[in-house]
């Protein structure tokens, strides 16, 4: 059995979810960050639009988050029920959660947050207001997460005058590789169309994401997951970013992986994306590819200026290396059959 622990917890108070539109479940996928979790929890229960149900799907090996959530429903009230799964074995990491997750969702829309992320006010309400203005021109609406940092500006501009990206544009997959973070975008309340949306905070019809599906091929972490499902997703409808709906993304270093898997799913996760979500993709994205990450993996040379940083970035190295010699042994196997 997958399935550890699982418990349904009912609304703390009365609320008619059909009388303001469609139905929306909220589904945070949690590993091993109960505070987070419980953070991300007082901020839901903010929130002033009803939802239909918030799924948790925990893969913690332990009991500390399912007891963070019990005590936080001793204590506060959310706006619909809660459903409560701890899995194990085949069902978990993120996109296998993620995955768990639709095949208990019935509501309309569907909206995944991370657990580390603290909901400002009124953002369910906004990006549910953005599904319902644009009806079926739609399929996804994200949440934005602030303004790029200055160390961070300063590194996309490089990577622009390096010819690694193309332009600035904000939620742009560039046929490098690369995708634009959405924090370029400047302060505004109208809807953004884009290439992608950030895992993080995203509200999909539940209809097309549970086609689609998460890739779990992309296991444990998934690094890239939300990108590879964007780019298969922009063939039936439009992904929009909310310029209202606002998130605070708390990075919580818990739960993640080590530098050496984060280099190495760097390389190997993205060039499948690329592989796969560049339709015509021709043999000058892929020298482009090549350039882009070659140049981004010298790029982390910066980071010997701060000590701490020296062995993190020998083992992204040393990852993403392997990755690419698996790609480049997998490929020369293939033409070799």
């Amino acid at each position: 059995m997958s399935i550890v622990t699982e418990f349904y917890a009912p609304p703390g108070k009365a609320h008619d979810v059909q009388a303001i539109g469609p139905s929306v479940s909220v589904v945070v996928c949690t590993f091993m960050r109960p505070e987070s979790l419980e953070r991300f929890l007082r901020s839901l229960a903010l929130q002033s639009m009803p939802f239909n149900d918030c799924v948790i799907i925990d893969a913690s090996p332990g009991d500390s988050t399912e007891l963070a959530v019990r005590e936080f429903l001793q204590s506060q009230n959310l706006q619909g029920p809660l459903r409560y799964f701890r899995v194990a074995g085949s069902d978990t990491g993120l996109t296998r959660q993620r995955n768990f997750a639709l095949r208990h969702i019935t509501s309309e829309l569907v909206g995944f947050f991370d657990d580390d992320v603290l909901l400002e006010p009124g953002c369910l309400s906004e990006m549910v207001r953005v599904h319902v203005e644009r009806g079926s021109e739609v399929v996804a609406v994200g949440a934005c997460a602030g303004s790029v940092d200055v160390s961070q500006d300063r590194l996309w501009k490089l990577r622009r005058k390096l010819h690694i990206i193309s332009d600035l544009r904000p939620g742009s997959y560039q046929r490098s590789g690369m995708s634009v973070p959405w924090e370029f975008l400047p302060a505004t309340n109208n809807a953004v169309e884009g290439d992608w949306l950030g895992g993080f905070a995203m509200m999909w019809k539940t209809r097309i994401i549970q086609e689609l599906g998460f890739r779990e091929t992309f296991g444990g972490y998934a690094q890239g997951e939300d990108l590879d499902v964007s780019l298969r997703a922009r063939h039936q409808g439009k992904l929009l970013m909310a310029g209202a709906a606002r998130v605070r993304h708390l990075h919580d270093a818990n739960g993640r992986p080590d530098h050496y898997n984060l280099g190495y799913m760097a390389i190997y996760n993205r060039y499948q994306i690329h592989r796969q979500g560049l339709s015509d993709r021709a043999w000058r994205d892929i020298a482009w590819f090549t350039y882009a990450w070659l140049m981004d993996s010298i790029l982390l040379a910066r980071q010997f200026f701060r000590p701490a940083q020296i062995i993190p970035t020998m083992q992204q190295w040393v990852g993403r290396a392997k990755a690419s010699y698996d790609l480049v042994m997998s490929r020369w196997r293939h033409e070799k059959a």
